[in-house]
């Protein structure tokens, strides 16, 4: 048996992680198993300084429990901002699970501290262990989103694609504004010399929408000066993975053509991951956000990866593992 499980399992997913940047450097899993190999080699690290440094780790513990304390009421109070100003909506609920979510990591904290260890302590740890990865894995994604958010059209674009978001009875809603005026300022950086971008506006009719966002985000484009016959209408999509697919299929027709996306800049990381899932050619640029609803929305974007990329999820089972097999090891 291996005398310390989390320190070759850090190993294991640091090689993964090597490997896997080498073959994929694009891919988030290469900074999933990144975070898993921090989070292992972390257990390893805490589990052997608490027995040989106890008031350091005291100390470490209860900063620890302080700043996730502090991060549980912030997520909870942004999420009930949030609802009592747009309503209960999906992104802003996850916000609230997730702060409910950290402060009931706490409270099983406080119960094993009161209660004692045996296989309820190994429960523990995995709980915690669970919530590291989580919290690591979330705050690099938080440095994609941000680093991806501010992408630049490339010069050479000839169409752009603007994704649709919600409407405020038949007109854009602020969201929606946001990336219009982007897709708008792309527009107004080209020389003179060059022909006006075509713009191709994206998005279906929800159950709870009057019209259409893309008919909607057209009498917008007309209003603020666009000639109609630039704006081309894909009135069918009802996601993302649709609103790529079936707006390629508009815009290949036209040759040559270098298509920009414009989305809000939450969701460039996950819009970029699924215009490679289906095949689209695709330069993905993102709108500003309002500070409010950004926390709200890059959970929900995570939320969503996580459910996209499958290997963050097995990594978290593996993650849980790591614990477990300790204390067997140990006994």
């Amino acid at each position: 048996m291996p005398e310390y499980p989390e320190y070759l399992a850090a190993f294991v997913f640091a090689a993964g992680g090597v490997v896997n940047a080498i073959v994929a450097p694009h891919r988030f899993s290469t900074a999933v198993l990144f975070c898993l190999a921090v989070t292992s080699a972390g257990l390893g690290v805490a589990g052997r300084g608490t027995a040989t440094h106890p008031t350091v780790a005291t100390v470490l513990a209860v900063a620890a429990l302080l700043l996730a304390l502090a991060l549980g009421l912030l997520l909870l109070a942004d999420a009930v901002f949030l609802v009592r100003r747009y309503g209960p909506q999906e992104a802003l609920l996850v916000t609230g699970a997730a702060g409910c979510a950290v402060l009931a990591v706490l409270g099983l904290d406080v119960l094993f501290h009161a209660v004692g260890g045996g296989m309820f302590g190994s429960l523990v740890v995995a709980v915690n262990a669970a919530a590291g990865y989580l919290t690591l894995l979330f705050l690099v994604f938080a440095g994609y989103v941000f680093v991806r958010g501010r992408s630049a059209p490339l010069p050479e674009t000839t169409h752009v694609v603007v994704l649709g978001a919600g409407l405020m009875g038949d007109r854009p809603g602020p969201l929606l504004t946001r990336r219009l005026e982007r897709a708008l300022t792309v527009d107004a950086a080209r020389t003179p010399d060059m022909p006006g971008l075509v713009f191709v506006v994206s998005g279906g009719q929800g159950e709870d929408e009057v019209r259409s966002e893309a008919e909607a985000m057209a009498d917008y484009l007309r209003e603020r000066g666009v000639p109609a016959e630039r704006i081309v209408r894909e009135d069918r999509s009802v996601n993302t993975g649709q609103n790529l697919r079936f707006s390629a299929a508009l815009v290949d027709g036209a040759a040559p053509h270098h298509v920009t996306v414009v989305t809000s800049g939450f969701h460039v990381y996950r819009t970029t991951l699924l215009a490679r899932r289906v095949g689209v050619s695709a330069h993905v640029v993102g709108a500003p956000t309002s500070p409010a609803y950004w926390l709200a929305a890059t959970l929900r974007e995570f939320a969503a990866v996580l459910w996209l990329d499958r290997v963050c999820l097995i990594g978290l089972s593996l993650l849980l593992a790591v614990p477990v097999a300790t204390t067997v090891f140990q006994r």
